[in-house]
């Protein structure tokens, strides 16, 4: 799916929401791991998404890059494990694991915080900067599902003009991805 435009239930220049939700280490984290941080970053991402799978050890990259200037950055699962069962709890411990995944890896099983940020597929990237408001809302590049054609970063350059100035051109690139499974 392809996302054509930005979300007018959470338009940009909104507020970072208030969340808590359990991480895949046994730790309840929210909005607060976010607040303060010179700019924070929210994933929403699953296990299964084969876009996800495409993109991922982009977002690593970019993540680890970017963290000791002050990224900090939570990923959120919200699809139904019932329909998907690999995007369950458990096989999210395990992929954290195994990946030595450098950020939070938050369960939203009853796919509220989505709603709040009106998230529609997978990966689709919410940018806060220091004030905590939304500047930048879509992918992490132009093939999220096929690294090799990936020919355009959308998310380094967003993160360092949010680094820098707080703002971000273009502030919204439609995300592309795999809609997130809601529950029936």
């Amino acid at each position: 799916m392809q996302r054509e435009s930005s979300s007018s239930k959470f338009p940009l220049g909104l507020a970072l929401p208030t969340f808590k939700l359990p991480n895949v280490d046994g730790r309840t984290i929210g909005d607060e791991y976010l607040r303060g941080a010179k700019a924070a970053l929210v994933v929403f991402t699953c296990n299964h998404c084969p876009y996800v799978k495409g993109s991922e050890q982009s977002l690593v990259s970019i993540v680890r890059r970017f963290e000791p200037a002050g990224l900090r950055v939570v990923a959120i699962s919200a699809n139904d494990a019932t329909q998907y069962p690999e995007d369950s709890f458990e096989k999210m411990k395990e992929k954290s694991q195994s990946m030595k995944l450098p950020w939070p890896y938050l369960y939203d099983e009853q796919q509220n915080v989505a709603k709040l940020f009106d998230a529609a597929c997978t990966p689709e990237c919410y940018l806060f900067n220091a004030k905590g408001l939304l500047v930048y809302h879509g992918t992490i590049n132009n093939s999220p599902k096929d690294p090799a054609a990936a020919t355009v970063d959308y998310l380094s350059p967003a993160i360092s003009q949010c680094l820098e100035s707080g703002r971000c051109s273009p502030d919204y690139v439609h995300p592309i991805g795999c809609s997130i499974k809601w529950k029936v």
